[in-house]
């Protein structure tokens, strides 16, 4: 697929997926599995499969190689890494015990932090789109061709910059992050000890 070399350089390697789990998951064939852990929930940027881990450190690996080590942008990176962690760790916690949740007020409040969990990824996933976009345009300009199928370095920076950049989508970046991470406090507030004690 388009942009596949870019998005193996630096990064996860799993190597654990199969075609049949992207057929599975609804993933059409063509795109790299390198970076997805089957057993969780796929995220598609450009020509390759993630989870929230491996997204989460793709984008920290090359916010490191974009700013360098130490820096306030690739601490905020690293951020961004654990709260993809918590969301994506969270989200599939109530969603494989709300069925075993015995009251219908703790069910009830189980499946609200669920929905908007999900919302979450929504969100985050246009924010990725969003990125993407710059990134394509970047491979377009270099190559003079309307469908690159090879991107190079200035494109990893393009998603950067456009994430993290102040006249870009830094703003954007950190209100969803910000929004993760009230979810992730309040899903610990009011979600743990529910999920704890299902049957009770």
């Amino acid at each position: 697929m388009y942009g596949a070399a870019l998005l193996h350089r630096p990064s996860t390697a799993l190597g654990k997926a199969t075609d049949d789990d992207a057929l599975r998951a609804g993933i059409l064939s063509g795109y790299s599995l390198k970076h997805w852990d089957p057993s969780e929930e796929p995220i598609i940027l450009l020509g390759s499969v993630f989870d929230a881990n491996s997204l989460g450190k793709w984008i920290y690996d090359w916010t490191v190689f974009y700013y360098g080590p130490a820096t306030p942008m690739s601490d905020v990176a690293g951020d961004l890494w654990l709260l993809l962690i918590q969301l994506s760790g969270k989200v599939k916690r109530a969603d494989e015990c709300i069925d075993k949740i015995r009251q219908e007020e703790s069910r009830e409040t189980v499946w609200d932090f669920l929905e908007r969990g999900e919302r979450l990824w929504v969100r985050f996933k246009k924010l990725l789109k969003i990125c993407e976009e710059y990134m394509w345009k970047a491979a377009q300009r270099e190559t003079g061709q309307k469908w690159p199928t090879n991107m190079s370095r200035n494109s990893g920076y393009e998603f950067i910059d456009s994430m993290f950049g102040r006249d870009r989508e830094l703003d954007n970046t950190e209100k969803c992050m910000s929004a993760i991470r009230f979810w992730s406090m309040s899903f610990d507030e009011n979600c743990n000890d529910i999920l704890q004690n299902p049957a009770t």
